[in-house]
């Protein structure tokens, strides 16, 4: 036989090969993902964006002749009871491969409990408690910096620009409230900053007019605001209408509709983000996923739907570098331990501990804008450090 045609039936019977690989993936049952998320009460704004993010990645990680992953989307109420009720059921009834979705951290612990007893690999989009990757942990993974490092982050930001500043403190009393405030009072004394007043809101609070007249009268350089739901809007308004200027306050974190919330008056404010549509660079794919996500849902997408779309990217590259983990939960947590890759939308590094926390960094931006649909921001602050540089898992019980 001829050289030519040996070549030409060695390329004819890879191609088959191929052809019958993927036949197979695809004749195989999907892999399935439960989604747990807050589609309603105080926390649905933040659930409903991260759903709207794993709408977007759907069609990318599922190309044809690969096997399906199906993501198993359900309510958990805003309630941690309801975060377990719903993990149980994706567990036991739809032999779910692992668990995602959280957004609120007081669920994303709820749900911590029952993934790591029943040893269900569960990957944290967006939930940011330091508990969620304590030591010991082996089936959690969480994709979001931890808290207390933003509380941490925020008074290195404050430091260097006026040292010695006063920062009043108003929060409410999640979870996730709490850590950020107690990495930020970890540090700030060691900042040169003093904190006062601190003010805790309950949860359900929706009105601020005795606890702004409170800030203004202490005289602040610095306002950190860290409202829960639509009280967070409400906070900040009532903080600006009675004096406060936009350029003293910090929001923590800011997703789109916060800022859309917050309006036009919050021009110069500053809030923290992990991926935002006005950062300075994005990769191709970052650019391509900021424009599909506006041309559909008529807004800029934020951090939270970035990390939910990064997720269901990172599923598909575990099962496609280690078929046999689609089948086998111990599989793919081993898999997802050992994963060495970088969100596809900024290039930032995605590698786990052995506690399951990754690589701590964030950015603070500035509004220079707010229009109805969208906002423009400007980048004035980037810092990044280990998880442990704060003694995270002692500060927050």
């Amino acid at each position: 036989m001829k050289a030519g045609r040996i070549l030409a039936c060695v390329a004819l019977g890879a191609a088959s090969a191929a052809l019958a690989g993927a036949a197979a993936a695809q004749d195989k049952p999907p892999v399935k993902i439960g989604v747990v998320t807050e589609l309603t009460g105080p926390w649905s704004f933040f659930g409903t964006s991260c759903v709207a993010g794993l709408k977007l990645a759907e069609p990318i990680v599922n190309p044809p002749g690969k096997r399906r992953i199906e993501f198993v989307i359900t309510d958990n109420q805003t309630n941690p009871a309801q975060a377990v009720a719903a993990a149980r059921s994706l567990d036991v009834q739809d032999k779910v491969l692992a668990v995602t979705g959280p957004t609120s951290s007081d669920t994303g612990l709820a749900l911590y409990g029952y993934a790591e007893q029943n040893k269900l690999p569960y990957l944290v989009p967006v939930a940011a408690f330091p508990q969620l990757t304590k030591p010991g942990t082996r089936y959690t993974f969480r994709l979001e910096p931890n808290a207390a490092g933003w509380g941490y982050a925020i008074a290195k930001f404050i430091a260097e620009r006026k040292p010695g500043a006063k920062v009043a403190l108003v929060y409410s009393d999640y979870a996730l409230m709490r850590a950020i405030s107690a990495g930020l009072k970890y540090q700030a004394p060691k900042s040169g900053l003093t904190i006062e007043p601190e003010i805790v809101f309950p949860q359900g609070a929706n009105d601020a007019t005795v606890q702004a007249a409170q800030v203004v009268a202490s005289n602040p350089d610095w306002v950190v605001v860290i409202g829960a739901g639509g009280f967070d809007n409400t906070l900040t308004n009532q903080l600006i209408d009675i004096g406060i200027k936009p350029e003293q306050i910090i929001h923590p974190y800011g997703i789109t509709n916060q800022v859309l919330n917050w309006g036009k008056r919050s021009a110069g404010s500053y809030y923290g983000t992990f991926f935002d549509s006005n950062l300075d660079e994005l990769t191709p794919e970052g650019d391509a996923f900021v424009e599909k996500f506006t041309a559909e849902n008529g807004r800029p997408p934020s951090y939270v739907e970035n990390f939910c779309y990064v997720t269901a990217n990172l599923v598909r590259e575990v099962i496609d570098n280690n078929p046999e983990a689609a089948d086998d939960r111990e599989k793919f947590r081993e898999a997802v331990s050992a994963i060495k890759t970088k969100e596809p939308t900024s290039g930032i590094p995605i590698e786990f501990d052995k506690n399951g926390a990754r690589k701590e960094y964030i950015y603070f931006l500035q509004i220079e804008d707010v229009e109805p649909k969208t906002y423009k921001a400007k980048q004035a602050y980037y810092t990044e450090w280990d998880p442990e540089v704060i003694p995270v898992y002692d500060l927050v019980k």
